[in-house]
């Protein structure tokens, strides 16, 4: 097994659980062509460039500890000579152990078909937005108006309303660009 990972797909493990009463949804799973990982409420997968048949589930605690290395464009994750653990090829060599348990099976969860409508958001956009709220549990509802119209934002219980402006988005060549 050998694995580069960049920075930008290690980002899943912020979609783990950060608690550790499920011990396999606090961990970032690697399969086939994908680094994933859930807290049970939200799933993020990437795709990395891995073919092998092993599986293997990292604890985000260790694994969110691993730093870049520059040369290499990030991380290396490789076997190990010690039974049930992976090396770290960074700034410094780490030993990540291999958890054990079964993530869960996401593939139905992500869909396929048409959807009823699409509407693409910033991403810059939408961390600015999630900053500017409070750090709360408190629920946030979304309100689509179609496809070109802004999403309204509420946070009934505080009193608080947002607007998020759409984007324009050639859903084939992935182009965006501000809507007008």
């Amino acid at each position: 097994m050998e694995i580069k990972l960049t920075k930008d797909q290690r980002a899943v493990a912020n979609a783990a659980a950060k608690d550790t009463d499920r011990p396999v949804l606090h961990c970032v799973h690697i399969k086939k062509g994908l680094i994933e990982a859930t807290d049970g409420f939200i799933l993020v997968q990437k795709k990395i460039d891995y073919d092998g048949e092993e599986e293997v589930l990292l604890d985000i605690d260790e694994f969110k500890r691993l730093k870049d290395n520059k040369p290499l464009g990030g991380i290396i994750l490789t076997s190990s000579t010690e039974e049930n653990t992976v090396r770290a090829l960074g700034q410094d060599e780490v030993i990540l152990r291999k958890q054990s348990g079964n993530f869960p099976y996401t593939e139905p969860l992500i869909l396929k078909g048409e959807p009823v409508f699409k509407i693409a958001l910033s991403r810059q956009m939408l961390k600015k937005l999630i900053s500017a709220l409070d750090n709360n549990n408190t629920p946030v509802k979304f309100y689509f108006y179609g496809t070109k119209n802004p999403v309204r934002i509420e946070i009934p219980t505080e009193g608080t309303v947002a607007v998020l402006m759409p984007m324009f988005c050639s859903w084939e060549d992935e182009k965006w660009q501000l809507t007008k």
